[in-house]
């Protein structure tokens, strides 16, 4: 039996070799044939010349196949030490899961996934490993000065860390790469404030200055006391849902820990400074369920300079001033600056952006990369395409009393305004003679002043509602 088996196997592949009609080709016939192979090797057309005049050219084995991959990484920690200096690494992730992309997103932006996302898969079109070798021509001086792993295309949701809190302790501790951050909007809410009142006795930074137009004895100028036991400041409440668009930025370097986006230009358009009128109700969302007995406390003491004259308040050196029924700030401009640690950031999703890993000797830039995606000495990571962290809405509220001294410098250009002196009739020097506040209703528009010239706010390290992280284990771990 084992005798005929051999011979048999040479009659099936010559019968079947001859039943294909197989052709012989001659070198010019076979250069026109077009096929595709599993492996592909090149040498790219595009080179690269280094600082020191020397000409870098790039060798590539590519996979033409698509992979499926999911995968947790409990700590990636590479170039820890080395050219970068000791202190660190270059890239340093723990808890690293790679995925499918998620099914849908909840109402505030974080991944959901119909079945156990450990179930799911990222797809890896076409990877690729490849060389860089200078003086490649030469085979005395040829030398490997980097090389990088990489895919044409990357599908799938990349997430670091496990728990989305205030500075977490794993996560991106260290990011040496380029990753590009599509534009995107977001909102937050603002924490409750106090305007007008120093910090200490000697802090005059939200003092304010204007003019009053005392009947029948003309103009006098008058300015707030922030320091003054009398001065109790004015409330500006908490505003839910302030908007704003993020511009999109750019994270590139070595060890980087934070993110900063610049520039993110802020509107809003009114904040109720007392208990608002009927209209105000009306037009104003944020005049709905607004407390308004925080307000009952408020007054600033100001002085009256200079007082000539014989009327009823130039017999008072100061005067306490309290905001009326339908008082409020509008159109304040804002350019905010977003600072946020990479261990913050915990969902990324890739959706058909192409990505790599290299390590070089020497600063170099990869084909096909980004004019500015110049890879640095050490381990690098970057992404193609620009990555959609969806909207970056603020868990909490945040602080906006850093402001607040821009604010008052422009409340006092608006306050010296021809058409913003504060009329006082008889009844109101009465009142400063009786040590009772004087009630104004103030509409101050600050616009035409913050528009050149925003008032400027950074703000740090904020939890965002959309990365909480998704597990990618099954049965309930957080990580596996």
């Amino acid at each position: 039996m084992k005798k005929l088996l051999l011979p048999t196997l040479i009659y099936c592949i010559c019968s079947g070799v001859n039943a294909t009609g197989f052709k012989t080709l001659s070198d010019s016939e076979l250069a026109t044939v077009d096929g595709q192979a599993l492996l592909n090797f090149s040498k790219d057309a595009y080179s690269y010349t280094t600082a020191s005049s020397e000409k870098v050219n790039f060798f590539k084995l590519g996979l033409e196949a698509e992979m499926e991959l999911n995968t947790n990484i409990k700590s990636l920690q590479l170039g820890c030490g080395g050219v970068n200096g000791p202190n660190g690494c270059d890239i340093d992730i723990s808890n690293l899961a790679l995925s499918g992309l998620p099914t849908s997103y909840d109402s505030d932006g974080n991944p959901v996934f119909a079945n156990d996302r450990a179930s799911t898969s990222a797809k890896i079109t076409n990877p690729f490993v490849e060389f860089a070798i200078k003086n490649s021509d030469k085979a005395s001086t040829r030398e490997i000065v980097g090389f990088r792993l990489g895919a044409q295309e990357i599908l799938g949701l990349l997430t670091t860390g496990i728990s989305n809190t205030v500075a977490p302790t794993d996560g991106i501790q260290s990011f040496s790469g380029y990753m590009k951050i599509a534009d995107t909007s977001g909102s937050t809410n603002t924490a409750a404030a106090k305007f007008g009142k120093g910090n200490n006795a000697t802090d005059l930074s939200q003092q304010i200055s204007g003019v009053l137009d005392i009947a029948i004895f003309g103009e006098h100028g008058f300015t707030s006391k922030p320091n003054a036991a009398e001065t109790t400041g004015i409330t500006v409440p908490q505003l839910n849902n302030v908007k704003f668009n993020v511009p999109g930025f750019t994270v590139s370097g070595n060890r980087q820990t934070k993110a900063s986006a610049t520039n993110i230009m802020v509107t809003i358009p009114v904040i109720p400074l007392a208990k608002g009128t009927a209209a105000d109700n009306a037009n104003y969302e944020v005049y709905n369920g607004l407390n308004t007995t925080q307000f009952d406390n408020d007054q600033l003491l100001v002085d009256i300079i200079p007082c000539v004259g014989i009327g009823s308040l130039c017999l008072v050196e100061t005067s306490k001033f309290k905001m009326g029924e339908g008082s409020k700030l509008t159109n304040l401009n804002m350019n905010v600056t977003f600072d946020q640690l990479l261990s913050m950031v915990h969902n990324v999703p890739l959706t058909g952006s192409g990505g790599y890993l290299a390590l070089q000797q020497l600063a170099l830039h990869w084909p096909g990369a980004d004019a500015a995606d110049v890879a640095q000495r050490g381990w690098w990571m970057s992404f193609a395409d620009p990555v959609q962290l969806g909207k970056l809405n603020v868990a909490g509220a945040v602080d906006i009393s850093a402001v607040l001294p821009q604010v008052a410098t422009n409340i006092t250009t608006s306050l010296m305004q021809e058409d913003m002196k504060i009329p006082i009739d008889l009844g109101d020097s009465i009142k400063a003679l009786s040590k009772t506040p004087i009630v104004k209703t103030l509409e101050i528009n600050v616009g035409p002043w913050t528009q050149a010239n925003p008032s400027r706010l950074t703000l740090s390290n904020q939890v965002l509602k959309n990365q909480n992280v998704p597990s990618n284990c099954y049965g309930g771990l957080k990580f596996c």
